[in-house]
């Protein structure tokens, strides 16, 4: 195969992709389009349907118009045979075999138009009853993409949240870190200060046990005592 010949099988190929993927986005739009071309199909069948119904109808009126002018026609034929008129029997029984035939010939038209209405009849129903069913499966199919594209919002919603939710709890463990380590920092300060000042000298001579914190219950009451024991010794 020529270079020019695999590009364009290259761009036939990428077209029918192309419209694939069109016919795949449009595909429940394009489905209702068909359902309403068959509905409208299903319109004019059910319109040509009544037509041959009223044209069997007709015939069948027809027919039994014809078999109440021959029955008609044979008694006035019998009427004349039991008076001897044999011409006018005669007559009335020509008149009962050209009416005999018009209904033969209405019948067959009457037993024709019934078959297709049969038929036609038959053909609609399961035509109605596809529509139908292709109408149901539509309206899944429309609800469970509506489903998934909300678990599909749902997901990009929760996984956007949940984006954000680990940007905050870091920034949060930035700033814990930051205020630890200025307690830290605040802490070092005054430890510096105290060894400046020679209290942590003291504070190390209490812990050892050395010396006795001043103002303490302890040291209120005893020296309460006293002024007490100075008073009574005074009066």
């Amino acid at each position: 195969m020529s270079l020019w010949k695999k590009m364009v099988t290259a761009l036939r190929g990428g077209a029918s992709e192309v419209g694939e993927a069109i016919v795949d986005a449009q595909a429940l739009r394009i489905l209702d389009q068909e359902i309403r071309d068959a509905d409208a199909s299903m319109l004019a069948a059910r319109n040509q349907l009544i037509q041959i119904k009223a044209k069997h109808k007709l015939s069948l009126q027809r027919v039994e118009e014809h078999d109440k002018n021959i029955a008609n026609w044979e008694q006035k034929a019998l009427a004349a045979m039991n008076k001897g008129e044999e011409a006018l029997a005669l007559e009335c029984a020509e008149k009962v075999a050209e009416l005999t035939a018009l209904r033969d010939q209405e019948k067959l038209a009457a037993d024709q138009f019934g078959v297709h209405v049969a038929k036609l009849t038959a053909q609609v129903i399961k035509a109605e009853s596809q529509i139908k069913g292709l109408r149901q499966q539509t309206d899944m199919a429309k609800a469970r993409d509506s489903v998934q594209k909300a678990q599909i919002n749902a997901a990009a919603a929760t996984g956007g949240a949940n984006g954000r939710l680990e940007t905050a709890v870091g920034s949060l463990a930035r700033i814990k870190q930051r205020q630890d380590e200025q307690d830290a920092r605040l802490e070092a300060a005054d430890e510096l200060t105290e060894v400046a000042n020679g209290g942590d000298l003291e504070r190390r001579l209490q812990d050892a046990g050395i010396g006795a914190k001043s103002g303490g219950a302890a040291d209120v009451l005893a020296r309460l005592k006293a002024q007490n024991q100075s008073g009574n010794a005074g009066q």
